[in-house]
């Protein structure tokens, strides 16, 4: 080790790391979990299964094998550059020089995508840590970082292959620990900066060392991905493939020479994003043309917060230019084309004008169309051109996917030039959901696909708004991403004011589900304070649980009814205290039979108040069968003590007189989860007491609806939109996507989206409209606004629509997911027939 203080730095920094992979691990365990719960397909259930098993149950054993490797691979990093310094040979690994499995391979591609995935989300951090690592070692390439993202993905993915060899399972975990772990990394390198920086160590400016191979440049180092040929490669001059792009010879007008390098150190951040978009299509990016013109989001810098890399006045120009040309399109007719044909293809294989995955383009793609315009006014870059292509890819599935009405489509289509602009200024549109242009797209896509109708109506108001919202972006500055945030804004906006107008028309209806919510927290206060007193009574445990989650709701619901000093509220109450008086001991011949003379009014009170609530038969019988028992149980045992029976009286006495708190008090008490235990009876059954004329004005669903057998297996959608691949995606983005199905779909339900529902033997499409403060009512309508239906649910009735598959979203993922995926597919596709060539 050259600087002999960095030894201190590098343990630190190496439980920091252990640290955060453990917590990562963690995290990612919980994830896979709930994910196994959600997955409807055995075989990916099984997987994640498998993945959430070895971190959980095998985390000791994992940690332990991660930090040994982590500390060996760290201290050979460091000593080869000790090494390499006084021109000795260390340590030098002859297992090198022979052959590996397959397995093996594919983890050593499973870490360098980990590492890239790392090292892109904490570039600025790690570039900080490399100018003072670089200058403790007294070796200027990134490459001598003994902290660096390979190493920590080489030395987790080592630990992994030494409890799994599924490799399925392994790349699931990979990606979610990837995903948690990138959280982290960046504080624990700032840390390990700081301590550099506190040792007096001077940061040393980054170069990248290059030597010529036969594949183009490459960097060096010891590391596996540097020393193998590199993946992203030049084919050589004048050489097409599908998934290859070659730079023009011609110069750029922003470098002046086509032959000034511009790959540095502040370019890494945008290669290595470039490559993991490379992965996410299946292709390579042409690292030979790093002697090129640079990359539109390189010439100037990095760009301002909320601007993307400067362009030239040429290439705005023609974006605009374009951009008006969207505006003087005829978008009311379908541009030509016919369902995708991997055979019909153009020049250098590129796609037939208008062809789509699903049938004919619902608008021209102009992209495609102006291609080599674009290409010469970016400056010819060969990224920018991957980018050109990529972009123009996703909108051939923009543009034909069934999901999103033509009308909609038309209005995302005017965007293309806008999207192409910030994909080439800021490449994190493409694998962050986060991103605002990004949102903004998918967002009127699934607002759009709510409305069934938007000739008239609601449909044609959001369908006038949208219009407006995207004539201010081609007509506006769209260099500046405020105002993508700004439109956004004000898409939900409008979106909350039209759900809120909608709901006005059913106030009635919100109004009663809002009532019913205020019983709910009533019920449950009563519940509690019940729970507590009939904690110091003796009695079966099966009783006090009756007492307190159902009979509690028999007396909020006689109370509220004809009120607390009723005969009827006073029955029910007294019927509770003779419940806890029926099981108690009976042994004299007294007691027993003051017992069997007060029973069938006992048993007249109960049922009389179970119906009040309509309590279900099977509970019911259920009840009834462990009370009876019990009775009989108590007719055989000794008496209590006289003290005894009177303390026990005192105490029901005062149960009894309990007062049911009022609306306005428990009007701030938190409500009970709908996923807490949907095997367990509702705590507020009361809620499906409803008159007909309230069922049938709500439309409200109830509970025992959903459970009765139905067949579920029923494609849901139209003919030439089921696309399964969708179902389980792998594109590798920043946060995790929302669920489409299953108990936690529950949590991520957003107004003014589109939903299927089974009903009635038969998959509808519904939209949500409200949603009660505490969660615990949905209001969804269906059907064209003429002749809307309103559908009620209860929070615990739609989760448990969730849990058995007969509540899903509308689509099965976002629309530029679906667009990638769908792309990624059409892509390969087009390899096909030069292999087949070949």
């Amino acid at each position: 080790m050259t600087d002999p203080r960095l030894d201190s730095v590098l343990q630190a920094a190496l439980a920091r790391l252990e640290s955060a992979m453990h917590e990562a691990a963690n995290s990612s365990g919980t994830v896979l979990g709930q994910l196994a719960l959600n997955s409807s397909s055995a075989t990916q259930r099984q997987l994640l299964m498998d993945a959430e098993h070895i971190l959980s149950k095998e985390s000791g054993k994992l940690h332990r094998s991660f930090a040994k490797e982590l500390q060996e691979r760290v201290e050979k990093e460091a000593r080869r550059q000790a090494d390499s310094k006084s021109g000795m040979l260390s340590d030098t690994d002859w297992s090198m020089l022979s052959l590996v499995d397959d397995a093996e391979v594919e983890r050593g591609v499973a870490a360098d995508r980990l590492a890239a995935q790392l090292a892109g989300e904490c570039d600025k951090a790690l570039e900080a840590l490399n100018s003072y690592l670089s200058a403790a070692l007294e070796d200027g390439s990134p490459n001598t970082n003994p902290l660096r993202p390979q190493v920590i993905a080489k030395a987790w993915l080592k630990a992994l292959g030494e409890l799994c060899d599924d490799l399925g399972v392994i790349n699931l975990i990979v990606q979610q620990t990837g995903r948690q772990l990138s959280r982290q990394l960046s504080s624990a390198y700032e840390q390990t900066t700081q301590e550099l920086k506190n040792l007096g160590i001077q940061p040393q400016s980054l170069s990248v060392h290059r030597t010529r191979g036969a594949g183009g440049a490459t960097e060096s180092g010891s590391d596996h991905a540097n020393t193998r040929p590199n993946s992203l490669h030049d084919t050589g001059p004048g050489h097409t493939q599908p998934g290859h792009w070659n730079s023009p010879t011609q110069p750029g007008p922003l470098t002046g020479s086509g032959n000034a390098p511009w790959y540095g150190p502040q370019s890494e951040p945008h290669v290595r994003a470039a490559q993991a978009l490379s992965e996410m299509f299946g292709m390579s990016v042409p690292m030979g043309a790093t002697d090129g013109p640079a990359p539109i989001s390189l010439r100037a810098g990095r760009p301002q917060p909320g601007q993307f890399a400067p362009i030239t006045p040429d290439f705005r120009n023609l974006l605009r230019q374009l951009s008006v040309q969207t505006a003087a399109t005829d978008w009311s007719a379908t541009s030509p084309g016919a369902d995708f044909d991997p055979n019909a293809l153009g020049a250098a294989g590129t796609l037939p004008p208008g062809a789509g995955f699903a049938g004919p383009l619902m608008a021209p793609n102009l992209i495609r169309a102006h291609r080599d315009e674009l290409v010469r006014a970016s400056g010819g870059a060969a990224i920018d051109q991957m980018v050109i292509d990529i972009v123009a890819a996703l909108f051939d599935q923009v543009l034909s996917d069934p999901k999103v009405p033509p009308e909609a489509a038309r209005q995302i289509a005017r965007l293309q030039m806008p999207v192409l602009r910030v994909a080439l200024g800021d490449m994190s549109f493409f694998n962050s959901r986060k991103h605002p242009v990004r949102r903004f797209v998918n967002r009127i896509a699934s607002l759009a696909s709510s409305f069934d109708n938007h000739k008239e109506g609601p449909g044609k108001e959001f369908l006038a708004h949208i219009t407006e919202l995207v004539n201010d972006i081609v007509e506006g500055d769209f260099d500046k991403m405020e105002l993508y945030e700004a439109k956004l804004k004000e898409l939900e906006s409008f979106t909350e004011s039209e759900t809120e107008r909608e709901i006005a028309e059913q106030a009635a209806v919100a109004a009663l589900l809002n009532n019913k919510e205020a019983d709910l927290r009533v019920q449950q206060r009563y519940m509690q304070i019940l729970r507590k007193e009939l904690a110091q009574i003796e009695m079966p445990e099966f009783v006090r649980d009756f007492l307190a989650q159902i009979w509690s709701q028999v007396q909020v619901m006689a109370s509220a009814r004809d009120g607390a000093q009723s005969e009827l509220a006073v029955r029910m109450r007294k019927a509770g205290h003779e419940l806890v008086s029926s099981v108690q001991p009976k042994g004299s011949p007294q007691l027993r039979k003051d017992f069997l003379l007060r029973l069938p009014k006992l048993m007249k009170d109960l049922n009389e108040g179970l119906a009040l609530i309509q309590w279900s038969e099977d509970a019911k019988k259920e009840f009834f069968a462990q009370l009876l028992p019990a009775h009989a149980e108590c007719l055989k045992a000794a008496p209590q003590h006289e003290l005894t029976q009177r303390l026990q009286e005192n105490a029901l006495n005062k149960v009894e007189q309990l007062s049911i708190p009022s609306r306005e008090e428990a009007a701030n008490d938190p409500l009970p989860s709908t996923l807490e235990d949907l095997n367990a009876p509702p705590l507020l059954t009361v809620v499906t007491a409803l008159s007909p004329d309230e069922v049938q004005k709500a439309g409200f669903v109830h509970e025992a609806a959903i459970t009765a057998a139905g067949d579920l297996d029923i494609n849901l959608d139209a003919p030439g939109e089921a696309d399964p691949s969708l179902a389980e995606l792998d594109i590798n983005l920043d946060i995790p996507p929302p669920p489409t199905s299953g108990i936690q779909l529950v949590h991520h339900i957003q107004k003014g989206t589109a939903y299927q529902m089974m009903m009635q033997g038969e998959w509808k499409k519904v939209r949500l409209t409200w949603v009660s403060e505490g969660r615990s009512f949905f209001i969804f309508t269906q059907g064209h606004h003429m002749h809307k239906q309103t559908i009620s649910l209860t929070g615990r009735t739609l989760a448990k629509m969730c849990e058995s598959g007969r509540f899903k979203a509308y689509e099965q993922a976002e629309l530029i997911e679906r667009a990638t995926v769908r792309a990624r597919r059409q892509l390969a596709a087009l390899a096909m027939p030069k292999k087949s060539a070949a």
